[in-house]
């Protein structure tokens, strides 16, 4: 071997040394422990009947839901409790999803629960993610999250409803909804 390639094989074997020793990337990172910041976008169209010429009926906030099979062998879902005001202790808050007809496939929605920033600051908490999957015959579902340790914080919320992933184009509809003290609450609908 000569000189000249020697060197070279000792340099590509220091450098080759100096990359494997480096830590990796996702062990560089440190876990979050507080929930994730993120910025809060709008969607094309809110509300009833919007994604591209329409998937939903109905997205409401409510404090429950029921299943009704008697159609057909059809999955339909219906909200019970609809409001769009929460007190803190509330147990659980859903988020139901009525379809203007049944998909003929399967398919899952994410649905990203974000306390907003109080000083309408275009950012927000991510508190709870949770996803729901739909089958042939589902004619609508949910997304829930369940009361935090100390009761949900007061303020005002939306619920990011995501097809299949979260991404930049994901974002298909919003649904929102607040949770004020026990006194504010009474006889709030939307």
């Amino acid at each position: 071997m000569s000189a000249h390639a020697g060197r070279g094989l000792a340099l590509g074997l220091a450098v080759t040394v100096a990359v494997l020793s480096m830590p990796p990337e996702s062990a560089a990172e440190e876990p979050k422990t507080s929930p994730a910041v993120v910025p809060l976008t709008n969607p094309v169209g809110e509300g009833k009947g919007s994604f591209r010429g329409g998937l939903f009926r109905n997205v409401v906030t409510a404090r429950g839901f029921e299943i009704d099979d008697s159609r057909a062998g059809q999955h339909n879902v219906k909200a019970v409790g609809i409001t769009n005001t929460f007190t803190p202790d509330t147990p659980a808050i859903y988020v139901v999803v009525e379809f203007l007809q049944s998909t003929f496939d399967i398919f899952r929605l994410v649905g990203r629960f974000i306390l907003e920033d109080p000083n309408g600051k275009p950012i927000g908490a991510v508190l709870h993610v949770d996803r729901a999957q739909f089958e042939n015959e589902d004619m609508g579902g949910y997304l829930m999250i369940k009361q935090p340790p100390g009761g949900f914080p007061s303020g005002n919320y939306r619920v990011e409803i995501h097809y299949e992933n979260i991404t930049d184009i994901s974002l298909l509809t919003l649904a929102r909804f607040k949770v004020v003290p026990a006194t504010g609450a009474a006889g709030q609908k939307p």
